[in-house]
């Protein structure tokens, strides 16, 4: 973890006073005179601090990673968007986030030339390449192999179509992409809070793990359509909901108003343990009459029709549902939400045309800091 992102964990845990007075603007109280405060702007690029450390810098300083830190945990106004930006172009440093680098040679590797740049304060030297670094694959064939597994394809089927391509990767590899990016993209989502309704819907549908019959267990907000959490369990009704409830609880923050299930004992007995007597639990669907769980079983279908690639999970703890519902909520495009993905709906803007490398790089600076 670099030093400002260290203070600005220190001046988070101390309840430093963090507050927002415009949609676009944030206050943050100075750590070194408690009587002075700092304006952050929301700018098309970014935060924008008007302490001298980021006016020096141009780079982020701990009063904007604390404003990054209040947004992603939602406690703010409804009408912000929470941005994953492309760290690539941001032209900082990878170490300490400085914007004094200069660029110092390049090297070569078995996938072309590679920029090197070196910090001229923490004197350090890094590449761009966030996220790839020592792959013997390029971040679009890496990315690409993601993106086609998400939609439907086998691995193998993956394998031949980029040998037409003239790219020599074997398909064991394309899995280990698989599971070591859907881990570290997973581990960075999941503290993103999503902007969603009052609604949840759960429901559960069968896999196959390894050659045995599994049911995964999932939950969606009913406005965005946004996949809130999943748990993959041996039984259906011998399973109780304790922890999908406890992790969609996480994913938003909040206890729903309304929790929308099927008839399965196991949702009325952990909706109260878990939600609370306050949270209005409506178990009786019918396809055609008062109530159904429609919506929750479109995200079931998108599961079924990629029943050929689940064929190959080995083992129970994979990585892969999880990289799933990062396909389903930042990549996916909803014809239902008008073209724009669960994340967008939810108010998470990825930015860039590769969103997987977007998200890639931002996770991999993220496991770096947290490490």
């Amino acid at each position: 973890m670099n030093p400002r992102t260290q203070r600005a964990k220190q001046m988070m845990e101390s309840g430093s006073n963090v507050s927002q007075f415009a949609s676009d603007k944030f206050t943050v109280r100075s750590q070194t005179n408690p009587e002075k405060s700092y304006t952050i702007t929301k700018t098309d690029n970014g935060l924008v601090c008007e302490c001298p450390d980021h006016q020096t810098r141009q780079a982020d300083c701990k009063h904007i990673k604390i404003v990054l830190q209040v947004i992603m945990k939602n406690k703010c106004y409804q009408d912000n968007t929470f941005r994953i930006m492309e760290r690539a172009k941001l032209q900082l440093c990878k170490f300490c986030d400085s914007g004094r680098i200069t660029k110092k040679g390049m090297r070569k590797t078995k996938d072309g030339i590679v920029q090197i740049f070196k910090c001229l304060d923490c004197k350090k030297r890094f590449s761009t390449n966030f996220g790839f670094e020592k792959m013997r694959h390029d971040q679009n064939t890496i990315t690409g192999a993601l993106q086609m597994y998400y939609s439907g394809m086998s691995v193998r089927d993956i394998e031949n179509h980029y040998e037409m391509l003239g790219i020599k990767v074997d398909h064991s590899t394309i899995y280990d992409w698989i599971c070591k990016y859907s881990t570290m993209t997973s581990n960075y989502l999941n503290e993103i809070v999503p902007r969603v309704g009052n609604w949840v819907r759960a429901d559960e549908v069968w896999v196959k793990v390894a050659g045995e019959q599994k049911y995964l267990f999932a939950s969606m907000d009913d406005d965005t359509r946004y996949w809130l959490a999943s748990d993959l369990a041996d039984t259906k009704f011998q399973h109780n909901a304790d922890k999908l409830l406890e992790l969609t609880k996480k994913t938003i923050g909040k206890n729903p108003r309304h929790f929308i299930t099927d008839g399965l004992p196991a949702y009325k007995k952990s909706s109260k343990k878990v939600f609370g007597k306050k949270t209005n639990h409506m178990r009786h669907i019918h396809i055609q009459k008062d109530m159904n769980n429609n919506k929750m079983e479109r995200l079931n279908g998108e599961i079924r029709d990629r029943e050929k690639v689940f064929r190959g999970l080995k083992k129970k703890d994979t990585p892969i549902f999880d990289g799933m519902k990062a396909y389903y909520n930042f990549t996916k495009k909803h014809g239902a939400l008008k073209g724009k993905t669960p994340a967008e709906q939810a108010m998470i803007k990825v930015d860039g045309l590769n969103r997987w490398k977007t998200i890639i790089q931002n996770a991999s600076l993220y496991k770096q800091n947290h490490e």
